[in-house]
């Protein structure tokens, strides 16, 4: 009986042939796969300096700085949004008022909101946009089989058409300002010893008005707008579930050559920790001025986290059913290449006791390790995206901004000492 493995076969010579690589100068121009999409369109990225309504202004507008300078960017927005309201604020006495409960520049939400949560939405772009550049890349490169590319491509320029829209950023700006207008005239009496009220009129402050009607839009505008990034790669990867990828149950990942595009997905804890840094303004506010307790928030801040992590998590399950089809296929093909090698080194070497050759020196004992070594990944080969280390991952974004409101707990010495008892 002849060895199973001196015929060439490879682990996966079963299942697919390996296909040759291809030159990244070679030109076809008979191919359908590149008829209708340039280069340019195979890059899946939510670009910085291109597309949607906002950054085409932006680049035109006389006198303007890149678009991708983020820095910038983000320096603008604070200056078009938090320094407006500090000045009208300070010109009617809101600023820093003792007589007021909640005076503008203790006011922890709004400072949080625009000093730390919407930069934080202008610099995610380039901690985001590249990672996904990079998984549809390398899927494209390495996952998809050759006739998918095709529909692939079209994927990549269906998404790069939503996500460049003009018109949904349109929607999505009028949208904010009619949620803003309702809620604004729903409680304009709601309170009147904040900044937001004149104590002696009982009217509405400028600042109040400045952040009604051009702040806040502006700054659910920026939220909506990356939700709505966010939903198109989520159909991305819908969509790329559906198609014909070429998966190795072998995998050393252990999910099939899949786990790049949880790493890509782990980005998005930027969005997880700009969710937090909003939730914790909340409770820090009512803690400081309500006179609430942190802990009396345990099950709002767990509800927080489980709402994240559904939220960020759930589109990497859309591959679940091509790994258990992978598992179940691959535990046969290497069940049956295991079986085969088994009873021909049985054969071999116990039965015919070698035909005389000496055991020594001999690659069969390496190869039959080798195979073993393949059928325990197969037998180990996970069913699911989403592990331990990505749910730590946004369980801890989502957290840390509730950090700082542990001091209203424990004062500052003994919150060291616990945490020095706890890492060393």
């Amino acid at each position: 009986m002849s060895d199973p493995l001196s015929r060439g076969c490879h682990p996966d010579s079963s299942q697919t042939k390996c296909p040759n690589r291809r030159s990244m100068n070679s030109k076809t121009n008979n191919s359908a796969e590149q008829t209708d999409f340039s280069s340019e369109a195979m890059d899946m990225t939510y670009s910085i300096d291109k597309g949607g309504l906002f950054i085409h202004l932006f680049r035109h507008f006389p006198g303007s700085p890149n678009p991708a300078n983020i820095q910038m960017r983000a320096g603008i927005l604070i200056c078009v949004t938090y320094v407006p309201m500090l000045i009208l604020a300070f010109l009617q006495g809101t600023a820093w008022n003792p007589s007021l409960k909640v005076s503008f520049i203790a006011d922890i939400e709004e400072g949080v909101r625009f000093l730390l949560v919407a930069p934080l939405l202008i610099a995610a772009e380039p901690f985001i946009q590249p990672w996904l550049s990079e998984v549809a890349k390398h899927a494209r490169e390495r996952l998809i089989d050759k006739n998918a590319i095709v529909p692939f491509n079209k994927m990549v320029v269906d998404a790069k058409k939503l996500q460049d829209s003009s018109l949904i950023e349109i929607l999505l700006l009028t949208g904010t300002f009619c949620w803003q207008w309702f809620e604004f005239h729903a409680l304009a009496d709601a309170t009147t010893q904040t900044w937001r009220t004149i104590t002696s009129t009982g009217e509405p402050s400028m600042a109040l008005w400045w952040y009604a009607y051009f702040a806040k839009p502006l700054f659910r505008f920026l939220l909506l707008r990356w939700l709505w990034r966010y939903l198109i790669w989520s159909m991305f990867l819908c969509r790329l579930s559906r198609l014909n990828l070429n998966l190795v149950p072998t995998h050393p990942d252990r999910h099939g050559g899949l786990e790049f595009i949880a790493a890509g997905q782990t980005r998005f804890a930027a969005l997880a920790l700009a969710l937090g840094l909003m939730a914790a303004a909340i409770v820090g506010n009512d803690i400081v001025y309500e006179g609430k307790q942190l802990v009396s928030y345990e099950y709002e801040i767990l509800g927080i986290v489980a709402l994240v992590q559904t939220i960020f998590l759930t589109p990497l399950l859309v591959f679940s059913g091509k790994l258990l089809n992978l598992k179940r296929t691959g535990l046969f093909e290497y069940g049956t290449l295991a079986d085969e090698y088994a009873k021909a080194f049985h054969q071999r070497w116990i039965r015919n006791h070698g035909d005389h050759e000496t055991l020594l020196g001999t690659s069969d004992i390496q190869s039959l390790a080798d195979l073993d070594h393949s059928f325990e990944i197969v037998q180990q080969l996970k069913l699911c995206l989403i592990g331990k280390e990505i749910i730590l991952t946004f369980a801890a974004a989502t957290l840390i901004p509730f950090a700082p409101l542990l001091l209203s707990i424990y004062p500052f010495n003994e919150l060291l000492n616990h945490l020095v008892k706890t890492f060393v």
